[in-house]
């Protein structure tokens, strides 16, 4: 790009779409480069449940969780996004499969589309911690959520806000 910016946001668990060390590390290596010196990286990732990711690998079969059906604003045809997980424990990876559907007015479904999964990776706070050092950031905060809580147990989020040395 050729550019450098005083802050980098990466936000919505985009960070988790990479799921190997070496990718989280590149990103890191990439995103530091174009930081101006003392530059802000602030990143947003899910709090990992421990319960739910043990509940993926001991689940016996996988059965598709049907949402709430959604209405397209224009045609008003209506369609419900179902999903199922799954975990890896030995990559720290969960997978979304979802399917869509479409519903006609009796409720019955008329067609069904299937996404590519979307593999995403299970950071935890002290391998952040590490990555974040280890790619050179000092860490100036771990929040719970948007407004500056504490991150605790049963946060539902990680906000990380490094920074670039100034020098």
């Amino acid at each position: 790009m050729g550019e450098q910016f005083g802050g980098v946001i990466i936000p919505g668990h985009s960070f988790q779409f990479m799921v190997t060390p070496d990718q989280q590390a590149e990103c890191l290596k990439q995103i530091k480069r174009h930081l101006v010196p003392g530059g802000l990286l602030v990143i947003h990732l899910d709090f990992q449940d421990y319960r739910w990711l043990a509940g993926l690998v001991d689940q016996k079969e996988q059965t598709y969780k049907k949402g709430d059906l959604l209405t397209h604003p224009v045609t008003g045809q209506k369609y419900r996004k179902t999903n199922f997980w799954t975990f890896e424990p030995a990559t720290q990876t969960a997978t979304n499969h979802i399917l869509w559907e479409q519903v006609d007015e009796a409720g019955q479904v008329t067609q069904t589309w299937e996404m590519e999964p979307m593999h995403l990776h299970c950071a935890f706070r002290f391998e952040m911690e590490h990555l974040l050092i280890r790619t050179g950031f000092s860490i100036e905060a771990v929040y719970g959520d948007f407004f500056t809580n504490q991150s605790v147990d049963d946060s539902e989020s990680m906000i990380w806000v490094a920074r670039k040395p100034a020098g």
